[in-house]
């Protein structure tokens, strides 16, 4: 046991120190190289073909966030006794009436509210506190997003209604969480009886996945009891937990990208055309495969721009090498201003391969190429964790783990350094076969904010 600790622990100190890499960027995806662009009578086509589809189907929701982040302006301006962030906490309470979570304030703090002299260092600590509403320790699943008939509204509920109205029948619903929520969000789920059909379970990081924390002389961190320090390892730490799932499609989309019922028709015809992309692909590639036509082959995958033009022919010994790869459909949303990672084109090893990367992936020599993407990534994506011949893959063997990213953070009065696994749909996914598909904007409403609860997408 103890070998296998300190073989873990040289292990990421090396590719911590000593060799993380920067993807290198040859040029942005655009619409016609690397993104697909769909006409209406198409995108009606691909929406057929997911509404015949037979086979299994789930959701993997990351939504492992907390409220605090949403309320990073309260607690600035109650750690700096209200002198900081003076104007943002102004402006939030002149609109506090029109957030959900109003009517889950007591009526005392209701009367208060209405006094222009109420005490605001008072008010954030009752938001935030736990002698108050809690919103920093309440998990953004459960945090009210909405309100609807006279009743607030989860993002845990809203992704479960949007799901249950696809019109297909959704096998799993499957959230990845903090430890300690939970009991949380079973107490929940067990609150909403029989309102949804299909199963709807949990899972946590696994601990073993955190990462040992080093100083800067390189050596690992220990606390007063003697053991190793360790921190969470990113977003890419929940592959272990994707790789749990075994539905021929699953649809992965983060917690806080939910809208109001209005948009759901939307929504779903968005989710319908990534897995009619999906499964339509692999069928078409299966056929020109098992019949061994390899005009057509390519055929294929130029038509779904899944190579780069320049590949050429590629070898037939090479193609079922290709076929044993994990497959996703990512949709792509126009960049106006929102935060997500792009699309690029990406070469690795004499290969050129799409890829999303984040901005903080991106070396000071490629960062010119960031202001070339037209698109960006909003985590809505339809995957397939099965081959082309139907077998189970370990999604845990397509990762390129030189994309791990390295966090400096202050430990007690100290820098310390620890990694974090390459993104879940970054370098966690590097070695997939991807297809990227543009989709509308409305389709994309995350809450990183507090005050993003007041865009339209979220006024039902």
């Amino acid at each position: 046991m103890e070998k296998d600790i300190q073989e873990a622990i040289d292990k990421q100190r090396n590719r911590l120190f000593s060799s993380l890499a920067s993807p290198n960027i040859v040029e942005a995806c655009t619409v016609g190289h690397g993104i697909l662009q769909f006409a209406p009578e198409e995108i009606n086509k691909f929406q057929e073909a997911f509404v015949v589809y037979n086979g299994s189907i789930s959701f993997f929701i990351p939504a492992s966030g907390v409220g605090s982040r949403m309320f990073d302006f309260l607690q600035q301006f109650l750690g700096s006794m209200g002198h900081e962030q003076g104007d943002e906490v102004r402006l939030f309470l002149s609109n506090i009436e029109s957030f959900a979570f109003y009517h889950e304030a007591n009526e005392e703090w209701r009367q208060l509210l209405m006094d222009p002299s109420v005490d605001l260092l008072a008010l954030c600590d009752y938001l935030l506190g736990p002698q108050g509403l809690d919103f920093s320790g309440t998990p953004k699943a459960l945090f009210p997003f909405h309100r609807m008939s006279g009743r607030n509204i989860t993002p845990f509920e809203g992704h479960l209604r949007q799901g249950f109205n696809a019109g297909k029948s959704i096998e799993r619903f499957h959230f990845t969480l903090q430890q300690e929520h939970l009991n949380q969000l079973i107490s929940e789920r067990e609150g909403l009886g029989d309102s949804f059909v299909g199963e709807i379970d949990f899972s946590t990081q696994a601990s073993e996945t955190d990462s040992y924390v080093f100083d800067e002389f390189m050596q690992p961190l220990s606390n007063q009891s003697g053991s190793y320090v360790r921190r969470p390892a990113g977003h890419g730490a929940i592959l272990s937990n994707l790789n749990g799932l075994a539905s021929d499609l699953i649809f992965i989309k983060n917690i806080d990208n939910i809208q109001c019922p209005v948009q759901d028709e939307l929504v779903n015809q968005t989710w319908g055309l990534l897995g009619g992309v999906l499964v339509s692909l692999r069928a078409k590639l299966l056929n020109a495969y098992s019949a061994k036509d390899m005009p057509e082959f390519m055929r294929v995958c130029y038509d779904f721009q899944l190579l780069d033009v320049s590949a050429g022919m590629i070898p037939w010994e090479d193609i079922s090498t290709m076929l044993q790869r994990p497959f996703r459909v990512c949709g792509m949303v126009k960049n106006e201003g929102m935060p997500g990672g792009g699309p690029f084109w990406v070469s690795h090893e004499g290969n050129i391969t799409k890829q999303i990367i984040e901005k903080s992936q991106i070396d000071s020599i490629h960062l010119a190429k960031l202001t070339e993407s037209s698109h960006f990534n909003p985590v809505m994506m339809a995957i397939s964790p099965y081959d082309l011949m139907g077998n189970k893959l370990d999604l845990t063997q397509y990762v390129r783990e030189d994309l791990s990213m390295a966090v400096k953070k202050n430990h007690l009065g100290k820098t310390v350094y620890y990694l974090e696994k390459p993104g879940l749909w970054n370098g966690s996914m590097y070695h997939w076969n991807t297809v990227f598909v543009e989709i509308p904007s409305n389709v994309f409403s995350p809450v990183k904010n507090v005050m993003d609860l007041l865009n339209p997408s979220h006024c039902c």
